[in-house]
Order: C-alpha cells, then structure tokens, then sequence
C-alpha cells in the first residue's frame, strides 16, 4: 500500500512539474509577444510623430498661399466686385448656377 502511495505521489509531481513547465513556457511566449508589441507601438508613435511634423510642414499658410498664387491664379476682391443683393439679377443667378455646375478645371502638379 505504501508503494501505490508513493508511486501515486511522484505521478503527481511529476504532472506538476510538467504543468508549471507549460506555464513558465506560456509566460515567457506572452513576454516576447508583448515586447514585440511594444516596439511596434513606439514604431508606430515614432512613425505618427513624423506624418505631423510633416503635416505642419505642408499646412504653413506661407507654403499654401505660394502653391494658391501659382496654380489657382487668384487675385484679391476687388471694391468694384462687391454688390449688394438688390443689384442682382435673376440672370446672374442663373450664370453662377451654370458656372457651379461645369467642371473645375484641374492643375497638372
């Protein structure tokens, strides 16, 4: 009786120690995972960082006017643009109508 407790017990360690096995080899997959994770997400900042200094770059309203006067040709409102409503014509309306619905004319860049 003895020996079928002893050979029961050293079964059971020995199961646990397998168990504790796959559980320390469980942990230390889910550290390296983890870790993994964590250089893709200072990648991920790092890479974030630079598409807004970028954007900054790109959005200075001195670049924007530049990139306006060279290819959208625009010119300041003139006085003499500017009416008020009782001057307009049902023919003007018209015309902006006509005007908005043709197709903006594209610059090649």
């Amino acid at each position: 009786m003895l020996r079928f407790v002893n050979i029961c017990l050293v079964l059971g360690l020995v199961a646990l120690a397998y168990v504790i096995y796959q559980v320390k080899y469980e942990a230390r997959a889910l550290d390296e995972e983890i870790a993994t994770l964590g250089k893709q997400i200072d990648e991920e900042r790092d890479g974030l960082a630079v598409l807004r200094a970028e954007w900054s770059l790109l959005n200075r309203p001195e670049r924007i006017e530049r990139l306006a006067q060279k290819f959208l040709k625009l010119a300041p409102a003139q006085p003499r643009q500017l009416v008020t409503l009782d001057k307009v014509t049902e023919h003007d309306f018209e015309r902006a109508r006509l005007e908005a619905a043709a197709p903006a004319p594209t610059a090649a860049v």
